[in-house]
């Protein structure tokens, strides 16, 4: 009578049921310890907006530093370059010079300044995001059909 009762529990549960002792117990599934959540480029601006000094001249030039240590110290909170992230594998941030060339591929860097550098951290967060999430272009119809022609050699005559 039991077991019957447990067979019918067990077919609408999605959890296991276990009998022990004459008492029916529930086992719940086990969390996972690696899953996390995706970074977000609205999670990281804010990130950016609230560690940078609000100062009257912020709205001719938003989210921008004047040093590179600054940068690095900012642009090392964002979840896009955290441990689980998918852009971390592809990067090797490991000193100074990593970071710098990193910057500098981004195109958030102005040299052309007085004060010697600018790095518009803004431009440089929408950089991390393509490079971690935005999907490569679609190869043209025309390069397709290049493609399937080159693999069969040619393409096959219609028979009506």
């Amino acid at each position: 009578d039991i077991i019957a009762k447990l067979k019918d529990l067990q077919s609408i549960r999605t959890q296991p049921l276990y009998l022990l002792h004459n008492k029916m117990t529930v086992e719940g599934r086990p969390r996972s310890t690696s899953f996390s959540s995706t970074p977000t480029f609205s999670s990281d601006l804010a990130k950016l907006k609230s560690s940078l000094p609000q100062s009257p001249s912020s709205s001719s030039s938003p989210c921008t530093v004047s040093s590179y240590k600054e940068a690095i110290a900012i642009a090392s909170t964002f979840d896009v370059l955290g441990n689980n992230s998918t852009l971390t594998p592809k990067l090797k941030l490991t000193s100074e010079d990593d970071w710098i060339d990193f910057f500098q591929k981004s195109g958030a860097v102005d040299t052309t300044t007085s004060s010697g550098v600018n790095v518009n951290m803004e431009k440089f967060l929408r950089y991390c995001f393509d490079m971690a999430y935005k999907m490569p272009p679609s190869p043209s119809n025309r390069v397709l059909r290049e493609h399937v022609r080159g693999a069969s050699g040619t393409v096959p005559s219609l028979s009506i």
